[in-house]
């Protein structure tokens, strides 16, 4: 049992993460998700829970440790963990070079691919895909420009996520106006149903996508996840050390059916982490593929 009696520091403005309970706390989250705090975002972790600590009404960052590691709620506690720790920052037609790629190039290298060896389905996995904007964006990219020219290809789009809350939200496919703000018109004006403020997704596009909760570090669940064309998985490893990113990359390497993708984001680089994926450069962005 976790429990440093010298270090239980609480001042009237709230609990404290010490050093020693906060390198508990990283070391946990990092052994259940990938995700890795360093020393210099103590302060993100300790603004991130103080407020699930008051909900909770536990005085002390030590009393979180312990209900995480031995309560029997602990699988629910880690859920809302999960919850509050992962950045979600997206939106609708967010990363317009990627999108470009996709639909002008590879899609159609992929499909003619794919009907060469009679495979009609073209599968596409957004891993880490918080409110559903992206898997949505490329389900309006089908309905758009791939089915009036491939009226017998079908399409299978899969969006996982580690947060349980914004899963919720994507399934529900109702947005604000940020998170349609780069949209162009013409998609909202077909593809989305407006009210007060609120942009719902009509049914023809939310039938497209099905979501599940799946932990990229959970290897178990990974090797459910195959025979994909595309993977999305940008500004996700920037998030994990490398031992993690070596074991990600290499899980999303072995989802891939040959001649598949992989998007990562703009940030993020393979070097060092895989050497199995062949850089392709295409105008304003890269792509990993799977020979």
């Amino acid at each position: 049992m976790f429990e440093p009696v010298q270090d239980r520091i609480r001042v009237d403005s709230g609990p404290k993460l010490t050093d020693e309970t906060f390198i508990v706390l990283r070391d946990f989250i990092y052994s259940k998700t990938g995700i890795y705090f360093p020393v210099k975002k103590k302060y993100l972790l300790e603004g991130r829970l103080s407020k699930r600590l008051q909900v909770l009404k536990l005085g002390y960052f030590e009393d979180y440790v312990h209900l995480l590691k031995y309560d029997q709620q602990k699988e629910n506690e880690f859920e809302f963990l999960c919850n509050i720790v992962t950045i979600n920052e997206t939106s609708f037609f967010r990363n317009d070079a990627q999108i470009d790629a996709f639909q002008k190039k590879l899609a159609e290298e992929v499909i003619k691919t794919n009907k060469a060896c009679n495979n009609r389905t073209l599968r596409i996995w957004s891993a880490a895909c918080s409110s559903g904007e992206e898997p949505y964006t490329l389900a309006m990219l089908y309905l758009e420009h791939l089915k009036p020219k491939y009226p017998e290809l079908n399409i299978e789009i899969v969006g996982t996520d580690i947060n349980t809350a914004v899963l919720d939200m994507a399934c529900k496919g109702e947005y604000n106006q940020y998170s349609i703000r780069s949209t162009p018109n013409n998609y909202l004006n077909k593809y989305f149903d407006q009210s007060n403020g609120v942009y719902r997704l009509r049914q023809q596009v939310k039938e497209l996508v099905r979501f599940e909760y799946i932990n990229l570090i959970d290897r178990v669940k990974m090797r459910r996840m195959m025979h994909f064309d595309f993977i999305f998985c940008a500004n996700v490893l920037i998030y994990f050390d490398e031992k993690a990113k070596i074991q990600v990359v290499g899980d999303l390497f072995n989802s891939l059916n040959r001649g598949g993708y992989l998007f990562i984001g703009f940030s993020e680089m393979l070097h060092r982490i895989s050497t199995a994926f062949k850089l392709v450069s295409i105008p304003r962005t890269t792509a990993y593929k799977k020979e």
